[in-house]
């Protein structure tokens, strides 16, 4: 039995759910195995910072990890402590009690860590009120468990934080990749040379690459597509350094609106064109929103003699979609104009 402060964890459960009375290869502990494969296989166990300042509860659950197949790297007894030691040990994962004694608490720790590095975390607590778990969830932790549990939750709350982690580690470093392969693209004149972003032959170089990577990791972009409205006759009234001016403050309210992992252009004339990552289709109408917040409060903090405003049209591009490149530019081009004809009759 694992001793907690709500109770006890039962740890022999989860043994017995996976044993067969007739005994044999079948009777043997599934945690057991776990830990046994990792040794067979020569695979580096997956290592622990433990942060519990009851010292048996703190002892239970290094010897039920350690059990599963997990080192533990250390344990830190306060709040303070762990953000030392993690700078110092490097954990892949800090299983955290959320009540620590002391001046900083484990959901305080746990965002001092997140600010310093990418740590997976999970909390464990006694307590199930919407306060703390309000001020846990703001740290983003990839599991949030109320003792007392049984040890097949811990080991299933781990392995889920340890995949969904490496997953997202994957997805950052081919973020970071398309963000130096933009900054390349750059130093090769594939950017418009008036607003800075990419122009038409770097967006379809860098966007059907992103969309390669969207596909085989299935996840959603939409594909927004942008005419400055009124240009020709900024143009035409003010003159035609006017007009750049306006295409080089609309390309800075969308790199303030938009993720520098994004990809941004001039598609040509009035037109610009952006491809953005999106958890679900619901995410484009608040991106939208922002946009049309950035060109409003754009035109209220700067002096110009035209106030900067765009038609949008957008597609939004499924990780199951094969429609090309040109196609989904041509949807959205479509739904742009739709929008820009219904604010001419409106006007």
């Amino acid at each position: 039995m694992v001793h907690t402060e709500a109770g006890l964890i039962n740890v022999e459960h989860y043994s017995r759910l996976t044993c067969d009375d007739g005994g044999g290869d079948d009777g043997d502990d599934a945690t057991s195995r776990n830990a046994d494969e990792l040794t067979a296989q020569g695979t580096t166990p997956v290592s622990i910072l433990l942060v519990e300042d009851e010292g048996i509860v703190a002892h239970d659950l290094q010897e039920t990890l350690t059990r599963l197949g997990y080192s533990i790297c250390g344990i830190a007894s306060e709040g303070a402590q762990a953000v030392t030691m993690t700078e110092a040990l490097q954990p892949d994962m800090i299983v955290m009690d959320v009540s620590l004694r002391g001046d900083v608490d484990g959901i305080q720790a746990a965002r001092l860590i997140q600010e310093r590095s990418q740590r997976p975390i999970i909390f464990l607590t006694g307590h199930s009120d919407a306060e703390t778990l309000r001020r846990a969830v703001l740290t983003e932790p990839l599991g949030y468990l109320i003792k007392p549990f049984q040890e097949a939750e811990l080991y299933g709350a781990i392995e889920i934080a340890i995949r969904k982690h490496r997953a997202d580690r994957k997805i950052r470093q081919r973020e970071e990749a398309l963000r130096r392969s933009a900054e390349h693209h750059m130093s090769m004149s594939l950017a418009d040379e008036l607003t800075k972003l990419s122009n038409r032959r770097g967006f379809f170089e860098l966007a059907q690459q992103a969309i390669k990577v969207a596909r085989r990791e299935q996840y959603s972009m939409a594909l927004f597509f942008m005419d400055v409205n009124g240009l020709k006759q900024i143009n035409d009234s003010l003159g035609h350094p006017a007009g750049d001016q306006a295409l080089r403050d609309t390309a800075e309210v969308l790199r303030h609106t938009f993720r520098d992992s994004d990809i941004l252009a001039r598609f040509g004339g009035d037109e610009f064109i952006v491809l953005a990552r999106i958890h679900e289709a619901q995410d484009t109408g608040a991106l939208c929103q922002r946009l049309r917040q950035q060109l409003a409060g754009f035109n209220a903090s700067h002096d110009r003699s035209y106030l900067l405003d765009v038609s949008i049209g957008l597609s939004v591009i499924e990780d199951s979609a094969q429609e090309d490149l040109e196609h989904l530019i041509a949807r959205a081009d479509a739904a742009m104009y739709l929008e820009k004809r219904a604010m001419a009759r409106n006007s």
